[in-house]
């Protein structure tokens, strides 16, 4: 998997230049949070916020990679993001905020 990272937000570049620093090349398929920009969209494509386990397996998701058995720490990385997002939307939708 080539990825080439091209971001408005330099606090998102940085980040995703250090997450995915194995797979960055110049001609590789562009990361962006602008739609006009990348190909790979961040907060459509990929979900925010993201740590670099779950970044990793949307990205094997979106390429359709076939990858290991996630490790424990992986795993465990998923079902806390998994539940922080559940957790943020049911907040959101019982106080009416969106």
């Amino acid at each position: 998997m080539k990825l080439k990272i091209n971001c408005d937000s330099p606090l998102l570049q940085e980040s995703l230049e250090i997450f995915l620093k194995d797979f960055i090349s110049e001609e590789g398929i562009v990361i962006s949070d602008n739609p006009k920009k990348g190909t790979i969209i961040i907060g459509e494509d990929i979900k925010k916020p993201f740590t670099k386990t779950s970044l990793l397996i949307q990205l094997e998701k979106l390429f359709n990679i076939k990858s290991k058995r996630p490790s424990f720490e992986e795993a465990l990385d998923l079902l806390i993001d998994d539940f922080s997002q559940n957790l943020k939307k049911l907040i959101k939708e019982y106080y009416g905020k969106g």
